[in-house]
């Protein structure tokens, strides 16, 4: 399962959990085979993004920490606990605060050096 933008979705994809509005509504459910038409409605309804079924690689090609040599994503999570917190003491949002902190500082580490 791999997070996607919803800009980035095609038809064809497999939706692997349900999407709702912030209301609760079902606007699409687990399972189903995204068409064009439903792209659509999510970005209407200002979904961003959303999790997809997703084979081992391409999950790998999602995750920047796995294309990361080990000890470089290894480095990078011990600096961030270091100038934080512990993140799974306080529940839920912070620990997904962390994982995106962690997750920006692992595409920066991808991305090419500027000029």
């Amino acid at each position: 399962m791999v997070r996607v933008k919803s800009e980035e979705l095609k038809p064809g994809m497999v939706v692997a959990r349900d999407v709702k509005n912030i209301d609760g509504m079902l606007l699409v459910p687990s399972g189903c085979e995204l068409s064009e038409r439903q792209i659509d409605i999510l970005q209407a309804w200002g979904v961003t993004e959303m999790e997809i079924e997703a084979s081992e690689e391409q999950a790998k090609a999602h995750d920047p920490l796995a294309q990361l040599p080990p000890g470089v994503a290894a480095k990078l999570t011990a600096d961030l606990r270091a100038r934080f917190w512990n993140p799974d003491e306080f529940g839920p949002l912070p620990a997904e605060i962390f994982r995106l902190m962690l997750l920006r500082q692992a595409r920066r580490a991808l991305a090419p050096p500027k000029p």
